[in-house]
């Protein structure tokens, strides 16, 4: 009886897995943010913006600031700088859109 448990909930395990997987594969962020600072000289701190391919879009260095990140009012900061660099790229990239011609 206990093989037949465990072979139970060895299935159960992987098929659960794949549900996770699969809805999460395609829940992947659009754009994220890390943060470089030095914790022994806290001089400065630079923020980069990456996109969903990992490719660097836009990099800020703020000298004499140091962002803990560690801190949920700095991640709140952050994912507020995030938001609205979104919300200026997407006004830009419509404005430079080309008119087609009739």
């Amino acid at each position: 009886m206990k093989p037949k448990t465990t072979l139970l909930a060895a299935v159960l395990f992987v098929v659960v897995q794949a549900a996770v997987s699969v809805q999460s594969f395609g829940q992947e962020k659009s754009i994220y943010w890390v943060v470089e600072t030095n914790a022994v000289n806290k001089q400065y701190s630079i923020v980069r913006f990456y996109d969903q391919s990992n490719q660097l879009m836009h990099e800020v260095k703020l000298d004499n600031i140091y962002i803990d990140i560690r801190k949920p009012k700095y991640q709140r900061k952050l994912n507020q700088l995030l938001k609205n660099y979104q919300e200026r790229t997407m006004i830009t990239s419509q404005k430079h859109k080309s008119k087609k011609s009739i």
